[in-house]
């Protein structure tokens, strides 16, 4: 059966684009549909500070009008020499209304106005895909040089004045398939294409196991925030004693970062809802000098180089906060069976994004990492944290993912 997906978007070159990207990653059967087909003419204020913002503000307006999936995108040029402009504003650089030669002109004046005629620049792309259960977010970005004179005659926009990195052609210079594969467009959609792929394995996974990992960030951050809806929503999907015991200790592990009566709240609401286990094979006699042992081991584990100096800031502070991280944290809590450590960092990760916890979420976004996770896992945890908490959140954990990368080694 077709899917048929809204673009928000008046710009039918941008929907001729997404369409073969979406075909040639595997989703032939997605149909988009401009905006102006079923809504007609609309006018979107895109009055956001980020290609985030806008890319959101456009999505939730044309899904809010139809009711149908939605996929916007928000994408501009940003060139080094002119501080990162155009970028949000590179559709109507020249003002309201203005045509593509007419943006190009007004980059050439600024560009002159600096006294320079080429300069290292990237293209941004940001898609935002809204439906009735969920907000997703990628970005793709393409870098390259910008040059004042055009060449080509394909593409739109600045792809006259653009060559990307490791190609001597414009963006107007190469045959469609080649530019899709390479731009921030292309990158951005690819990106959106898996996402969607894996959203639809997972709808069909679920009618088996139940909940998938992003549900248990979910169920993390509706422990945190009190949404008992969410939570037992999901409880009731949690078809067996695996999948009930993966929840539990989902929501036990949370009253370490949103308190007891939080964590509590939710295991009722679970157990209420039958989707929460008894935990009886998971009662441990209590033996601090394991639990010291075990939390030791997973600590050093998921912080690595930084675990010496963290735990001298911690013992300069409060031996005792010390004492219980290790103990009742991550020897008592964290180190129990039910979960893979990857799992219990990045439901940690969403409740932190949620929290807007931002020191300890760039410890545990690094943690997360060393223990195995993706970025496609923390892009998973991006998508539940917009979906529960907006975009303040996103971004915040957005950010974080970013700042950890580049430190990378």
């Amino acid at each position: 059966m077709t899917k048929r997906i809204v673009v928000a978007t008046g710009n039918s070159h941008k929907v001729q684009e997404l369409s073969e990207i979406l075909r040639r990653c595997g989703l032939g059967d997605v149909e988009l549909i401009p905006m102006s087909a079923v809504v007609g003419p609309m006018e979107i204020e895109e009055d956001g500070q980020t290609f985030q913002d806008n890319a959101h503000l456009k999505a939730m307006a044309v899904f809010n009008a139809t009711g149908l999936a939605t996929l916007a995108d928000d994408s501009g040029l940003c060139i080094d020499v002119l501080g990162g402009d155009p970028g949000v504003r590179s559709a109507r650089y020249a003002g309201l209304g203005a045509s593509d030669a007419d943006n190009r002109a007004a980059v050439r004046q600024a560009m002159a106005n600096k006294g320079a005629s080429s300069s290292p620049a990237r293209f941004v792309c940001v898609l935002c895909y809204v439906d009735p259960m969920r907000t997703l977010f990628t970005v793709g970005e393409s870098p390259g040089r910008i040059d004042t004179d055009d060449r080509g005659q394909g593409g739109f926009g600045y792809d006259p004045m653009f060559t990307p990195d490791g190609f001597e052609m414009r963006y107007a210079e190469m045959h469609p398939e080649e530019k899709n594969a390479i731009s921030h467009r292309g990158r951005a959609a690819e990106r959106m294409a898996d996402l969607l792929i894996a959203l639809e394995s997972d709808q069909q996974q679920s009618t088996v196991s139940g909940l998938t990992l992003e549900d248990l960030c979910r169920a993390s951050i509706a422990s945190a925030l009190g949404l008992q809806p969410v939570i037992k929503s999901l409880a009731q999907r949690a078809q067996d004693a695996q999948q009930q015991l993966r929840l539990t200790e989902v929501l036990l592990q949370s009253y370490l970062f949103a308190g007891f009566p939080s964590a509590l709240d939710a295991l009722a609401t679970a157990h209420a809802a039958g989707g929460s286990s008894s935990e009886s094979d998971q009662v441990e006699t209590y033996h601090a000098d394991l639990f010291e042992a075990r939390g030791q081991m997973l600590c050093k584990e998921v912080y690595g180089s930084v675990y010496e100096k963290m735990m001298a800031r911690f013992e300069a502070i409060s031996p005792s906060m010390r004492s219980w991280m290790i103990i009742e944290g991550y020897g008592k809590t964290l180190s129990r069976g039910g979960l893979s450590t990857r799992e219990r960092e990045l439901c940690i990760v969403s409740i932190l994004a949620a929290l807007g916890r931002s020191s300890q979420l760039y410890s545990h976004v690094r943690g997360a990492l060393a223990v195995g996770a993706t970025e496609d896992d923390l892009e998973m945890c991006q998508n539940a944290v917009v979906e529960l908490c907006g975009r303040n959140a996103y971004e915040l954990l957005n950010s974080t993912v970013r700042a950890v990368v580049s430190k990378a080694p």
